[in-house]
């Protein structure tokens, strides 16, 4: 049945496409004539795929769990940073990837020991999945230019809040498409909006960046966070993940909390 379904979506001229790509990268006549007749060795091969991770992507932008766990442990590792600092909040155990929604992501949120460190940790790792990045000068990430949203102490006021837990991980999930045009300051909440996890996700997730069309997959607000780049506009700028796919760049930038970009969704934790 499986074997009909594909032969009945593939025309004949991909066919013959596939077939001389094939043949172009080193699949002889005699190979592909084994391959017919012994339904077990077809089996064995076609499973060879699932070891390629662009063919284990779910919903085609996201990768499997174990594989986000097992990436971020190295990337701790090459960036000198202990693994054993971090403690779980919440299950260990992630949650499912939702089958019939392709735009709600699992990510292994985290924290290192300041806000600054977490989110500059996570648009380095964002940056090394794309081809080019860019990052706009006004967006700074120290105590007096970026902030939790939930962070209401007075303007002056140095260091993280009391909201800010340092060296955790948890798993979460987030639902990327919503809120899509909508102004930030209308839509965001302390408990449900992400910050620092979007970035997180932008790391872990690298195809779901380059898959970015503003169609079916848009660019995100980091709701869960706010900032500033001036005296003027205290805490009223909200940082944005961008993707130019022209120039195939990832982007970093901030934008008044009530502006409203069609571009971009505000996205939400969700169960």
């Amino acid at each position: 049945m499986a074997s009909q379904n594909l032969a009945s979506q593939l025309s004949g001229t991909q066919i013959i496409e596939l077939i001389g790509r094939m043949g172009r990268f080193g699949l002889t006549s005699e190979r592909a004539a084994k391959l017919n007749g012994d339904d077990e060795l077809m089996k064995q091969w076609v499973g060879k795929l699932d070891e390629i991770p662009a063919f284990r992507l779910i919903h085609g932008v996201f990768i499997p769990t174990a594989d986000i766990f097992a990436a971020f442990k190295a990337r701790c590792a090459s960036k000198g940073i202990d693994f054993g600092k971090f403690s779980w909040v919440g299950s260990e155990q992630a949650p499912d990837f939702d089958p019939n929604d392709p735009e709600t992501a699992v990510v292994l949120d985290a924290t290192l020991d300041t806000l600054q460190d977490t989110f500059e940790f996570a648009w380095e790792w964002t940056k090394d999945g794309q081809e080019d990045s860019w990052r706009w000068d006004g967006m700074v990430s120290d105590a007096k230019k970026l902030r939790l949203l939930s962070d209401d102490r007075p303007d002056d006021e140095e260091g993280d809040s009391p909201d800010f837990k340092p060296w955790t991980l948890r798993w979460v999930r987030i639902k990327l498409d919503t809120n899509v045009g909508k102004k930030p300051i209308d839509v965001r909440d302390p408990t449900s909006s992400p910050g620092c996890a979007l970035l997180f996700m932008s790391a872990e997730h690298p195809a779901r960046i380059k898959a970015t069309d503003y169609e079916k997959h848009f660019g995100f607000w980091l709701p869960g966070l706010k900032c500033t780049a001036s005296d003027e506009e205290q805490w009223r700028l909200v940082p944005y993940v961008y993707f130019d796919y022209d120039d195939r760049q990832v982007e970093l930038r901030s934008s008044w909390y009530g502006n409203s970009l069609g571009s971009l969704a505000a996205p939400s934790f969700r169960e």
